[in-house]
C-alpha cells in the first residue's frame, strides 16, 4: 500500500524574464509527502502516452508515465521531472520522505518560579518533515475555551513558555500539544502541578578565594533568572573534589551565599561547584555551576 500526500503546487521563476518572457507558463511543482518505507506511485500529469520518461538529478530513471517508488529511504528524497518523447519538461515533483509525528516526549521545568515555566519536547523518530506545533494549557477543571497558548518564538519551535500559572494550586494544569505535519498529526496531554517542576539555574559569580589556614572562601549569587530571592528564597548546596570527580563531597544546604571550606590539603587543586534549590524543596535542584578551581598553597 502506498501513500501519496499533495499539497498545494508552486510556480519556480528565476532570473530577470524579458517583456516576451512574461506570459511563459512554467510548469508547477508538485509536492509529494510519503511516510518512510512506504511506497508510492507519482503519475505524469498529461503524460499518458507512450515515450513519457522520468528523470532524477537529471538522469533516466524509467519510460513509464507512472513513477513507482519501493520502500522509500531519504536517499529517494528531491526532485524528479517527467519529460515527453521529444525531451520537453512536462512537470516536477518534489518527493519527500519523512514521518508521522510520534507522541511528543514532554519536559517541563520553572527556573522563573513563581512567574513562568519552560516546556520542550522531543519526537522519536524525528518527522524530518516540517512538522508546526499547537502547544496550549489550562486548569485541570477549567472548559478547553479557556486554554491559553504556549508562546513559542516560531511555529516549529519544540518549546515554549507559560506564564500566569497559579502557584499552589489544589488542581494540577493541563498542557496540550498537537503536533502536525503532511503525513498526520497527533496529541498528547500532561498534567503537572506547578511547584512539581521547579528547577532553578545555576547560581552565578561562584567564586573562590584562597585564606590562612588551608581554608578557601567560596561565594556565589543566585541565579539571575530566579525572579524574587527575597521573597521566594533559595538555598544551595556546595560540591568539591580534587583529582577525579569520584573524589566529591557535598556541604549544605547553606542559606547564604557564601561559606567557608575547611581541612584541605596543601598542594592539592579542588574543584567547586554550587548548586540551587527552592528554600521549601519543591521540585528540582539546578544543574551545577561550571567548576571553579583554586590550589592550596603548600607553604
Amino acid at each position: 500500500m502506498y501513500l501519496i500526500y499533495i499539497f498545494g503546487a508552486l510556480a519556480i521563476t528565476s532570473g530577470v524574464f524579458s517583456q516576451e518572457d512574461a506570459t511563459t507558463v512554467l510548469p508547477e511543482v508538485r509536492e509529494v509527502f510519503v511516510a518512510m518505507g512506504s511506497s508510492v506511485k507519482i503519475p505524469c500529469a498529461d503524460g499518458e502516452g507512450k515515450g513519457v520518461e522520468w528523470r532524477f538529478n537529471s538522469s533516466v530513471l524509467v519510460s513509464s508515465p507512472v513513477l513507482s517508488i519501493q520502500n522509500t529511504s531519504l536517499k529517494d528524497r528531491g526532485f524528479y521531472t517527467c519529460h515527453q518523447p521529444n525531451g520537453n519538461l512536462i512537470q516536477t515533483v518534489s518527493l519527500n520522505v519523512g514521518y508521522p509525528p510520534s507522541p511528543p516526549n514532554v519536559n517541563c521545568w520553572s527556573p522563573s518560579y513563581p512567574k513562568r515555566a519552560i516546556c520542550s519536547w522531543t519526537l522519536t523518530p524525528d518527522p524530518i518533515l516540517p512538522t508546526y506545533y499547537i502547544t496550549t494549557y489550562r486548569s485541570f477543571s477549567e472548559p478547553l475555551s479557556s486554554a491559553r497558548q504556549c508562546q513559542k518564538r516560531a511555529e516549529g519551535d519544540r518549546q515554549c513558555v507559560l506564564e500566569e500559572l497559579e502557584i499552589f494550586a489544589r488542581e494540577p494544569s493541563l498542557l496540550n500539544i498537537t503536533a502536525v505535519n503532511a503525513l498526520g498529526s497527533t496529541t498528547y496531554m500532561w498534567p503537572f502541578i506547578f511547584e512539581q517542576i521547579v528547577k532553578p539555574d545555576p547560581p552565578v559569580n561562584v567564586s573562590v578565594m584562597v585564606m590562612p589556614g588551608r581554608k578557601l572562601s567560596v561565594q556565589w549569587a543566585p541565579p539571575p533568572t530566579w525572579p524574587d530571592p527575597v521573597n521566594f528564597l533559595l538555598k544551595y548546596t556546595v560540591r568539591f573534589h580534587w583529582g577525579k570527580p569520584e573524589t566529591a563531597r557535598t556541604l549544605g544546604p547553606y542559606e547564604s551565599s557564601k561559606m567557608v571550606l575547611s581541612g584541605l590539603v596543601a598542594g592539592r587543586t579542588y574543584y567547586i561547584q554550587i548548586s540551587a534549590k527552592d528554600f521549601l524543596d519543591d521540585g528540582r535542584s539546578s544543574d551545577w555551576s561550571a567548576p571553579i578551581r583554586a590550589t592550596i598553597p603548600i607553604n
